[in-house]
Protein backbone atom coordinates (compact mmCIF):
# COMPACT_ATOMS: atom_id res chain seq x y z
CA UNK A 1 0.00 0.00 0.00
CA UNK A 2 1.63 3.03 -1.02
CA UNK A 3 1.75 6.39 0.97
CA UNK A 4 0.11 5.95 4.54
CA UNK A 5 2.22 3.88 6.71
CA UNK A 6 0.74 2.64 9.76
CA UNK A 7 2.88 3.45 12.85
CA UNK A 8 3.46 2.18 16.41
CA UNK A 9 1.20 4.00 18.30
CA UNK A 10 3.39 6.30 20.34
CA UNK A 11 3.09 6.85 24.29
CA UNK A 12 4.14 9.88 25.30
CA UNK A 13 4.42 8.85 29.01
CA UNK A 14 8.22 7.96 28.19
CA UNK A 15 10.94 9.48 25.94
CA UNK A 16 8.39 11.55 23.61
CA UNK A 17 9.72 11.70 19.84
CA UNK A 18 9.56 15.51 19.27
CA UNK A 19 8.47 15.03 15.26
CA UNK A 20 8.54 19.15 14.61
CA UNK A 21 11.69 19.54 15.40
CA UNK A 22 12.86 17.07 13.34
CA UNK A 23 14.12 18.70 9.73
CA UNK A 24 13.85 17.24 6.46
CA UNK A 25 17.03 17.75 5.16
CA UNK A 26 17.73 18.07 1.21
CA UNK A 27 19.87 14.80 -0.19
CA UNK A 28 22.15 16.04 -3.21
CA UNK A 29 21.70 12.58 -5.07
CA UNK A 30 24.52 11.17 -7.72
CA UNK A 31 22.90 10.62 -10.95
CA UNK A 32 24.29 7.71 -13.59
CA UNK A 33 24.19 9.78 -16.21
CA UNK A 34 24.08 12.95 -14.86
CA UNK A 35 21.53 15.56 -15.20
CA UNK A 36 18.54 17.24 -14.21
CA UNK A 37 15.76 14.88 -13.53
CA UNK A 38 11.98 15.31 -13.02
CA UNK A 39 11.86 13.36 -9.00
CA UNK A 40 8.25 13.55 -8.64
CA UNK A 41 6.89 10.05 -9.34
CA UNK A 42 8.89 8.15 -6.67
CA UNK A 43 8.70 5.67 -4.15
CA UNK A 44 10.43 3.92 -1.36
CA UNK A 45 9.98 0.23 -0.16
CA UNK A 46 12.88 0.65 2.95
CA UNK A 47 15.37 3.13 3.55
CA UNK A 48 17.55 2.03 0.95
CA UNK A 49 15.71 0.61 -2.19
CA UNK A 50 13.29 2.73 -3.77
CA UNK A 51 12.55 3.98 -7.77
CA UNK A 52 11.10 7.24 -9.52
CA UNK A 53 10.42 7.60 -13.04
CA UNK A 54 9.93 11.14 -15.27
CA UNK A 55 6.81 12.37 -16.75
CA UNK A 56 8.64 12.96 -19.38
CA UNK A 57 10.76 11.86 -21.03
CA UNK A 58 9.24 8.58 -19.30
CA UNK A 59 12.44 7.05 -17.74
CA UNK A 60 12.81 4.98 -14.89
CA UNK A 61 15.90 5.20 -11.44
CA UNK A 62 16.80 3.45 -9.16
CA UNK A 63 18.75 3.45 -5.98
CA UNK A 64 20.19 0.95 -3.24
CA UNK A 65 21.72 3.11 -1.06
CA UNK A 66 18.55 5.52 0.31
CA UNK A 67 18.92 7.74 -2.57
CA UNK A 68 22.36 8.98 -2.23
CA UNK A 69 23.13 7.23 -5.96
CA UNK A 70 20.58 6.63 -8.55
CA UNK A 71 20.73 4.06 -11.83
CA UNK A 72 18.58 4.77 -14.36
CA UNK A 73 16.87 1.48 -15.51
CA UNK A 74 14.56 2.30 -17.90
CA UNK A 75 15.61 4.80 -21.08
CA UNK A 76 12.77 6.01 -22.77
CA UNK A 77 11.79 8.82 -24.24
CA UNK A 78 8.98 7.60 -26.36
CA UNK A 79 6.48 7.38 -23.22
CA UNK A 80 4.79 9.87 -20.63
CA UNK A 81 4.99 8.42 -17.29
CA UNK A 82 1.61 8.88 -14.76
CA UNK A 83 2.09 6.64 -11.69
CA UNK A 84 5.08 3.85 -10.46
CA UNK A 85 3.83 1.36 -7.72
CA UNK A 86 6.08 -1.16 -6.11
CA UNK A 87 5.09 -3.51 -3.39
CA UNK A 88 8.51 -4.86 -2.58
CA UNK A 89 11.43 -5.10 -4.08
CA UNK A 90 10.53 -7.32 -6.59
CA UNK A 91 6.64 -6.28 -7.91
CA UNK A 92 6.82 -3.26 -9.74
CA UNK A 93 4.05 -1.34 -12.18
CA UNK A 94 4.94 2.00 -14.06
CA UNK A 95 1.64 3.36 -15.85
CA UNK A 96 1.19 6.20 -18.71
CA UNK A 97 0.92 6.84 -22.67
CA UNK A 98 3.13 6.19 -25.52
CA UNK A 99 3.91 9.49 -27.21
CA UNK A 100 3.18 8.00 -30.82
CA UNK A 101 0.01 6.84 -31.06
CA UNK A 102 -1.70 8.30 -27.30
CA UNK A 103 -2.29 4.73 -26.38
CA UNK A 104 -2.03 3.69 -22.30
CA UNK A 105 0.16 1.04 -20.84
CA UNK A 106 1.09 -0.73 -18.36
CA UNK A 107 4.78 -1.71 -17.56
CA UNK A 108 5.14 -4.62 -15.04
CA UNK A 109 8.29 -6.02 -13.60
CA UNK A 110 9.06 -9.34 -11.10
CA UNK A 111 12.57 -8.46 -10.70
CA UNK A 112 12.72 -5.30 -9.14
CA UNK A 113 13.18 -3.90 -12.46
CA UNK A 114 16.17 -5.42 -14.29
CA UNK A 115 13.16 -6.44 -17.00
CA UNK A 116 9.57 -5.28 -17.81
CA UNK A 117 6.63 -6.57 -19.66
CA UNK A 118 4.31 -4.29 -21.43
CA UNK A 119 0.89 -4.90 -20.61
CA UNK A 120 -2.13 -3.25 -22.20
CA UNK A 121 -4.90 -1.11 -20.80
CA UNK A 122 -8.32 -0.55 -21.39
CA UNK A 123 -8.43 2.98 -20.84
CA UNK A 124 -6.30 5.44 -19.16
CA UNK A 125 -4.57 5.29 -15.87
CA UNK A 126 -3.50 8.17 -13.59
CA UNK A 127 -2.84 5.90 -10.32
CA UNK A 128 -2.34 2.11 -9.30
CA UNK A 129 -3.03 0.93 -6.04
CA UNK A 130 -2.02 -2.69 -5.53
CA UNK A 131 -2.79 -4.72 -2.13
CA UNK A 132 -0.57 -7.67 -3.22
CA UNK A 133 1.26 -9.21 -6.44
CA UNK A 134 -2.14 -9.83 -8.11
CA UNK A 135 -4.74 -7.73 -6.59
CA UNK A 136 -4.79 -4.19 -7.32
CA UNK A 137 -7.08 -1.23 -8.25
CA UNK A 138 -6.25 2.07 -10.70
CA UNK A 139 -8.10 5.23 -11.13
CA UNK A 140 -8.35 7.19 -14.72
CA UNK A 141 -11.54 7.68 -16.51
CA UNK A 142 -13.23 4.75 -14.48
CA UNK A 143 -11.90 2.64 -10.85
CA UNK A 144 -11.05 -0.38 -12.28
CA UNK A 145 -9.53 -3.66 -10.37
CA UNK A 146 -7.23 -6.25 -11.56
CA UNK A 147 -6.46 -9.96 -9.57
CA UNK A 148 -3.77 -11.01 -11.95
CA UNK A 149 -1.25 -8.74 -11.60
CA UNK A 150 -2.40 -5.69 -13.99
CA UNK A 151 -2.65 -8.28 -16.96
CA UNK A 152 -6.42 -7.69 -17.01
CA UNK A 153 -9.05 -4.95 -15.70
CA UNK A 154 -11.97 -4.96 -14.69
CA UNK A 155 -14.29 -1.34 -14.45
CA UNK A 156 -16.17 -1.08 -10.82
CA UNK A 157 -16.96 2.26 -11.24
CA UNK A 158 -17.64 4.39 -14.19
CA UNK A 159 -16.88 7.84 -13.99
CA UNK A 160 -18.04 9.25 -17.89
CA UNK A 161 -17.29 12.83 -17.32
CA UNK A 162 -15.37 14.24 -19.86
CA UNK A 163 -11.78 15.41 -18.74
CA UNK A 164 -12.61 14.19 -15.24
CA UNK A 165 -10.54 11.63 -13.58
CA UNK A 166 -9.57 9.87 -10.31
CA UNK A 167 -5.89 10.77 -9.18
CA UNK A 168 -5.67 8.83 -6.35
CA UNK A 169 -6.69 5.74 -4.46
CA UNK A 170 -6.10 4.74 -0.95
CA UNK A 171 -6.83 0.96 0.61
CA UNK A 172 -6.81 0.78 4.17
CA UNK A 173 -7.45 -3.38 3.75
CA UNK A 174 -8.83 -5.32 0.83
CA UNK A 175 -12.38 -4.18 1.77
CA UNK A 176 -12.18 -0.34 2.42
CA UNK A 177 -11.25 1.99 -0.12
CA UNK A 178 -11.27 5.76 -1.01
CA UNK A 179 -10.80 7.46 -4.24
CA UNK A 180 -10.48 10.73 -5.55
CA UNK A 181 -10.23 13.28 -7.99
CA UNK A 182 -11.40 16.01 -10.17
CA UNK A 183 -11.63 17.96 -13.35
CA UNK A 184 -8.57 17.39 -15.75
CA UNK A 185 -8.48 21.59 -16.35
CA UNK A 186 -8.14 21.77 -12.61
CA UNK A 187 -11.53 24.35 -12.61
CA UNK A 188 -14.39 23.72 -10.43
CA UNK A 189 -15.24 20.16 -9.55
CA UNK A 190 -14.25 17.17 -7.68
CA UNK A 191 -15.13 14.05 -5.92
CA UNK A 192 -14.50 11.44 -3.07
CA UNK A 193 -15.56 7.95 -3.35
CA UNK A 194 -15.49 5.09 -1.14
CA UNK A 195 -16.40 1.62 -0.91
CA UNK A 196 -16.31 -0.99 1.90
CA UNK A 197 -16.78 -4.50 -0.16
CA UNK A 198 -13.15 -4.31 -2.21
CA UNK A 199 -14.52 -2.32 -4.64
CA UNK A 200 -17.36 -4.10 -6.19
CA UNK A 201 -19.81 -0.86 -5.09
CA UNK A 202 -18.54 2.67 -4.95
CA UNK A 203 -20.72 5.46 -3.14
CA UNK A 204 -20.09 8.93 -3.50
CA UNK A 205 -19.32 10.39 -0.26
CA UNK A 206 -18.39 14.46 -1.90
CA UNK A 207 -19.35 15.89 -4.60
CA UNK A 208 -16.91 19.07 -4.35
CA UNK A 209 -16.40 22.43 -6.31
CA UNK A 210 -12.89 21.51 -6.06
CA UNK A 211 -10.03 19.01 -7.99
CA UNK A 212 -8.70 16.72 -5.09
CA UNK A 213 -5.16 15.17 -5.83
CA UNK A 214 -4.68 13.20 -2.84
CA UNK A 215 -6.44 10.74 0.02
CA UNK A 216 -5.02 8.70 2.99
CA UNK A 217 -7.12 7.22 6.15
CA UNK A 218 -5.26 5.82 8.66
CA UNK A 219 -7.82 3.54 9.76
CA UNK A 220 -11.09 2.85 8.60
CA UNK A 221 -12.58 5.79 10.44
CA UNK A 222 -9.98 8.79 10.42
CA UNK A 223 -8.68 10.03 6.34
CA UNK A 224 -7.39 12.94 5.16
CA UNK A 225 -7.73 14.33 1.65
CA UNK A 226 -5.79 17.36 -0.38
CA UNK A 227 -6.29 19.32 -3.21
CA UNK A 228 -6.60 22.56 -4.64
CA UNK A 229 -9.74 25.24 -3.61
CA UNK A 230 -11.43 27.81 -5.55
CA UNK A 231 -9.06 30.91 -4.12
CA UNK A 232 -6.10 29.10 -6.12
CA UNK A 233 -4.87 28.00 -2.07
CA UNK A 234 -4.21 24.55 -0.83
CA UNK A 235 -6.95 22.67 0.82
CA UNK A 236 -7.30 19.95 3.52
CA UNK A 237 -10.41 17.63 3.94
CA UNK A 238 -10.38 15.36 7.25
CA UNK A 239 -12.47 12.47 8.53
CA UNK A 240 -13.21 11.02 11.82
CA UNK A 241 -16.01 8.56 10.50
CA UNK A 242 -15.12 6.81 7.61
CA UNK A 243 -15.89 10.02 5.34
CA UNK A 244 -19.73 10.56 6.34
CA UNK A 245 -18.77 14.17 7.45
CA UNK A 246 -15.88 16.10 5.87
CA UNK A 247 -14.52 19.17 7.73
CA UNK A 248 -12.96 21.46 4.92
CA UNK A 249 -9.73 23.80 5.69
CA UNK A 250 -8.47 26.38 3.78
CA UNK A 251 -4.81 26.66 4.05
CA UNK A 252 -2.78 29.49 3.73
CA UNK A 253 -0.41 27.28 0.99
CA UNK A 254 0.27 26.56 -2.55
CA UNK A 255 -1.64 23.83 -4.30
CA UNK A 256 -1.13 20.41 -2.25
CA UNK A 257 -0.13 17.21 -3.89
CA UNK A 258 0.50 14.84 -1.64
CA UNK A 259 -0.82 13.80 2.04
CA UNK A 260 0.58 10.85 4.62
CA UNK A 261 -0.57 10.09 8.72
CA UNK A 262 1.79 7.60 10.43
CA UNK A 263 -1.07 7.45 12.91
CA UNK A 264 -4.47 9.08 13.88
CA UNK A 265 -3.13 12.26 14.84
CA UNK A 266 0.40 12.83 13.36
CA UNK A 267 0.38 13.34 9.63
CA UNK A 268 2.04 15.74 6.45
CA UNK A 269 1.28 17.72 3.40
CA UNK A 270 3.64 18.72 0.41
CA UNK A 271 2.55 21.30 -2.60
CA UNK A 272 4.08 23.19 -4.82
CA UNK A 273 7.11 25.78 -4.07
CA UNK A 274 8.26 23.35 -1.61
CA UNK A 275 5.20 23.17 0.69
CA UNK A 276 5.20 20.95 3.55
CA UNK A 277 2.36 20.98 6.73
CA UNK A 278 2.28 19.33 10.01
CA UNK A 279 -0.31 18.29 11.91
CA UNK A 280 -0.25 16.70 15.40
CA UNK A 281 -4.00 16.53 15.64
CA UNK A 282 -5.43 14.82 12.82
CA UNK A 283 -5.58 17.51 10.60
CA UNK A 284 -7.11 20.35 12.57
CA UNK A 285 -4.50 22.80 12.66
CA UNK A 286 -1.27 22.62 10.22
CA UNK A 287 2.05 24.39 10.54
CA UNK A 288 4.54 24.69 8.26
CA UNK A 289 7.99 23.13 8.42
CA UNK A 290 10.72 24.76 6.42
CA UNK A 291 11.78 22.67 3.98
CA UNK A 292 15.10 24.06 2.26
CA UNK A 293 13.52 24.15 -1.30
CA UNK A 294 11.28 26.06 -3.62
CA UNK A 295 10.99 22.96 -5.89
CA UNK A 296 7.24 21.97 -6.72
CA UNK A 297 6.83 18.67 -3.85
CA UNK A 298 4.66 16.05 -5.05
CA UNK A 299 4.97 12.69 -3.37
CA UNK A 300 5.80 11.70 0.13
CA UNK A 301 6.75 8.31 2.12
CA UNK A 302 6.92 7.07 4.86
CA UNK A 303 8.97 3.51 5.70
CA UNK A 304 10.52 1.85 8.34
CA UNK A 305 7.13 1.83 10.75
CA UNK A 306 7.34 5.21 9.86
CA UNK A 307 10.64 6.37 11.08
CA UNK A 308 12.26 7.12 7.72
CA UNK A 309 10.47 9.19 5.46
CA UNK A 310 11.44 11.09 1.48
CA UNK A 311 9.81 13.99 -0.30
CA UNK A 312 10.10 13.78 -4.17
CA UNK A 313 10.10 16.83 -5.97
CA UNK A 314 11.42 18.50 -9.47
CA UNK A 315 14.83 19.29 -10.08
CA UNK A 316 16.91 16.81 -8.67
CA UNK A 317 14.71 17.50 -5.26
CA UNK A 318 14.62 14.34 -2.65
CA UNK A 319 14.43 15.35 0.65
CA UNK A 320 14.63 12.46 3.82
CA UNK A 321 13.38 12.59 7.49
CA UNK A 322 14.93 10.24 9.91
CA UNK A 323 13.82 10.67 13.67
CA UNK A 324 16.37 8.17 15.07
CA UNK A 325 19.61 9.85 13.66
CA UNK A 326 20.62 13.10 13.35
CA UNK A 327 22.08 12.99 10.09
CA UNK A 328 20.74 12.57 6.94
CA UNK A 329 21.71 10.67 4.16
CA UNK A 330 24.06 8.74 5.90
CA UNK A 331 23.45 4.84 7.45
CA UNK A 332 25.28 6.03 10.59
CA UNK A 333 25.34 9.08 12.87
CA UNK A 334 29.11 9.46 11.64
CA UNK A 335 30.89 7.15 8.91
CA UNK A 336 33.97 7.26 12.03
CA UNK A 337 32.01 6.11 15.20
CA UNK A 338 30.03 3.32 16.41
CA UNK A 339 26.53 4.41 16.67
CA UNK A 340 23.62 2.22 19.13
CA UNK A 341 20.12 4.37 18.04
CA UNK A 342 17.21 4.53 20.74
CA UNK A 343 14.95 1.72 20.18
CA UNK A 344 11.45 1.78 18.24
CA UNK A 345 9.11 1.87 19.60
CA UNK A 346 9.69 2.70 22.86
CA UNK A 347 7.65 2.63 25.16
CA UNK A 348 7.52 -1.06 23.54
CA UNK A 349 5.04 -4.29 24.10
CA UNK A 350 6.04 -6.64 23.82
CA UNK A 351 8.85 -6.12 20.98
CA UNK A 352 10.90 -3.40 19.98
CA UNK A 353 13.72 -3.04 17.02
CA UNK A 354 17.64 -2.45 18.34
CA UNK A 355 19.32 -0.96 15.29
CA UNK A 356 23.38 0.00 15.71
CA UNK A 357 25.83 0.84 12.88
CA UNK A 358 29.42 -0.13 12.70
CA UNK A 359 31.91 2.12 10.95
CA UNK A 360 34.55 -1.28 10.50
CA UNK A 361 34.36 -4.89 11.28
CA UNK A 362 34.22 -5.58 14.89
CA UNK A 363 32.75 -7.96 17.34
CA UNK A 364 29.92 -6.28 19.20
CA UNK A 365 28.24 -7.68 22.35
CA UNK A 366 24.23 -6.02 23.13
CA UNK A 367 22.37 -7.01 26.09
CA UNK A 368 19.46 -5.62 28.14
CA UNK A 369 20.06 -5.09 32.14
CA UNK A 370 17.48 -4.39 34.64
CA UNK A 371 17.82 -1.59 37.15
CA UNK A 372 19.14 -4.16 39.74
CA UNK A 373 22.10 -4.63 36.89
CA UNK A 374 20.80 -8.40 36.18
CA UNK A 375 21.10 -9.01 32.67
CA UNK A 376 18.04 -10.12 31.37
CA UNK A 377 19.16 -11.02 27.68
CA UNK A 378 22.08 -11.48 25.46
CA UNK A 379 20.53 -10.35 22.19
CA UNK A 380 23.97 -11.24 20.20
CA UNK A 381 27.62 -11.44 20.73
CA UNK A 382 29.32 -12.39 17.71
CA UNK A 383 31.86 -10.52 14.47
CA UNK A 384 30.34 -7.75 12.22
CA UNK A 385 31.27 -6.59 9.02
CA UNK A 386 30.87 -2.78 8.39
CA UNK A 387 27.14 -1.84 7.99
CA UNK A 388 23.91 -1.30 9.94
CA UNK A 389 21.95 -4.04 11.51
CA UNK A 390 19.17 -4.65 13.68
CA UNK A 391 18.03 -7.18 16.31
CA UNK A 392 14.80 -7.31 17.69
CA UNK A 393 14.14 -7.96 22.07
CA UNK A 394 11.31 -9.59 23.13
CA UNK A 395 9.67 -8.50 26.71
CA UNK A 396 7.19 -10.83 27.02
CA UNK A 397 8.54 -12.68 30.25
CA UNK A 398 9.82 -9.25 31.34
CA UNK A 399 8.08 -7.08 33.61
CA UNK A 400 6.55 -3.78 33.26
CA UNK A 401 9.72 -1.07 33.87
CA UNK A 402 12.55 0.19 32.26
CA UNK A 403 16.29 -1.64 30.96
CA UNK A 404 18.87 -0.82 30.10
CA UNK A 405 20.40 -1.41 26.08
CA UNK A 406 24.12 -1.46 26.25
CA UNK A 407 26.33 -2.35 23.82
CA UNK A 408 30.35 -3.12 23.13
CA UNK A 409 31.97 -2.60 20.00
CA UNK A 410 35.53 -4.28 19.58
CA UNK A 411 37.52 -3.65 16.88
CA UNK A 412 38.80 -6.77 14.50
CA UNK A 413 41.59 -5.34 13.32
CA UNK A 414 42.65 -3.03 16.48
CA UNK A 415 41.32 -5.04 19.48
CA UNK A 416 42.81 -2.20 21.58
CA UNK A 417 40.10 -0.02 20.14
CA UNK A 418 36.49 -0.77 21.95
CA UNK A 419 33.19 1.30 23.33
CA UNK A 420 30.45 0.86 25.28
CA UNK A 421 27.25 2.53 24.30
CA UNK A 422 23.90 2.53 26.55
CA UNK A 423 20.08 3.74 25.92
CA UNK A 424 17.27 3.40 27.93
CA UNK A 425 14.09 1.54 27.38
CA UNK A 426 10.50 1.25 29.01
CA UNK A 427 8.50 -1.86 28.95
CA UNK A 428 4.78 -1.18 29.26
CA UNK A 429 2.12 -3.71 29.42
Amino acid sequence: MKRCVFAFVIIYLFNIIQIRSQEWVKITPTFNPKGNYNMSLGIFIDEDNGWFTETFPGRTWLTQDGGLTWYMQIDSSAVWSYNIEFLDCNYGWIIGKRISDYIPFLKRTKDGGENWEMLSLPGEFFVIDFIDSLKGFAGGDSIYKTTDGGESWEVQKFIGEERFGIYDIYFVDEQYGWAVGGNADYTDSGIILNTIDSGKTWQTQLPITFPLNAVCFSNILHGCAVGLNVFGGGIVLTADDGGENWQTINLPSPWLNDVVFANDSTGWVVGEYGYIGYTEDGGQTWTQVESGTDADLNRIVFVDSGNVGYIFGENNTLLKYDKTVNVVGSKCFSPYQFELRQNYPNPFNPTTTITFCLPEASQVKTEVYDLTGRCVAVLCDRHYPVGTYSLQFDGTALASGIYILRSRMISIENPGKSQVLTRKMMLLK
